[in-house]
């Protein structure tokens, strides 16, 4: 009996630091890393620099690390976003180096060289920050929330802009229909349900066609980046062959921001189809209206957290979708019906 508890005890011990030694290098669905590399004026290794990860949103240590023996530490599992790097040995001045990015699912690697002086002179560098991912085979595309917010969508349905990655296609979208105008992504020629969503690295996607038709999306105003995996991602980004869709959203920061927005359309601003001019019909109705409201900043202290609120409402109304008008008229049927083949 005390060898079978022994047995258990070794063996969970065995699994706990397995978990921990993974989690300093893995990589998570909804978080990137940064790999450090720290160095002298020519060029050797600092081993055991002091590394502060400072989040830019919110002005708050994300991660206190050291730089191993070969002067590099790999700091995983950060959310996506900017950074402040500030970089600290004895015998040199402080280094802070600004607008580390951290995209979803990606390695950014920086070098920082120190400068030999009094540890209280402070410099503030541009980082060395390698814009190619040689750190991953992975292919695929992220797009940051300005590109999300400034290209047009007819419905404001992020899925529009998935194309934007190489390797993936869809059907033209029809503007004038109603609903959120869902889109149809094939992925290096495999079908639709092949395809895998996260959002927050939590999986979204509908089983039954794995697709996001039946699942609530978030607007673009709540999106900050998402990312197109089209192949060679790891077992722990997707669970098909397909496309890999990673979606993180928005949330706030260290000073209160605010915005009201709205989209509309109106056929009084549109010409007439050439076809319906053709056919001396007038312009179909069209109308059109996407509002909402986003705030977000600070709970209390900085402390106590930070929060990220909004709301958006959508109007419609199309004579250019198909199956909108339903009749109400029940046909009228004949009191004999005799005849009737």
């Amino acid at each position: 009996m005390r060898a079978t508890v022994k047995a258990l005890v070794v063996v969970a011990v065995m699994m706990i630091a397995a978990l921990a030694g993974s989690r300093a290098y893995g990589q998570g669905g909804a978080t990137g890393a940064i790999n450090l590399t720290v160095e002298d004026s020519s060029g050797g290794w600092i081993a055991a620099a002091d590394v502060q990860v400072i989040d830019a949103r919110t002005e708050t240590v994300a991660r206190k690390v050291q730089t191993g023996a070969d002067g590099t530490i790999n700091i995983a599992l950060l959310p996506p976003g900017k950074y402040r790097l500030v970089v600290n040995k004895a015998g040199f001045s402080e280094a802070r180096a600004s607008n580390i990015e951290v995209r979803i699912t990606e390695t950014t690697s920086v070098t920082i060289a120190l400068k030999a002086g009094a540890v209280t002179e402070k410099v503030e560098i541009t980082a060395e920050v390698m814009t190619i991912n040689t750190t991953s085979a992975t292919t695929g595309e992220s797009i940051g929330s300005e590109t999300v917010r400034t290209l047009p969508l007819a419905t404001q349905n992020f899925q529009q802009l998935l194309t934007l990655s190489g390797g993936a296609q869809s059907d033209l979208n029809a503007s004038g229909q109603l609903g959120r105008g869902d889109v149809r992504i094939i992925v290096n020629g495999q079908r639709e349900d092949n395809n895998n969503y996260l959002i927050e690295g939590i999986t979204a996607t509908d089983y039954n066609v794995a697709e996001l038709t039946n699942t609530p999306l978030p607007n673009p105003d709540v999106i900050q980046e998402f990312k197109v995996q089209t192949s060679l991602y790891d077992a722990s980004q997707g669970r098909n062959g397909g496309g890999n869709v990673n979606a993180i959203l928005r949330s706030g920061g260290k000073e209160f921001h605010g915005d009201a927005y709205e989209f509309f359309r109106n056929d009084k601003l549109n010409a007439n189809e050439f076809f319906q001019n053709s056919r001396g019909n007038p312009r179909p109705v069209m109308k059109q209206n996407i509002f909402g409201v986003s705030a977000g900043g600070p709970v209390g202290t900085e402390k106590m957290g930070f929060f990220f609120f909004n709301y958006q409402g959508t109007r419609q109304r199309s004579g250019l979708s198909p199956g909108i008008l339903i009749s109400t008229l029940l046909p009228v049927l004949p009191a004999d019906r005799s005849m009737a083949n």
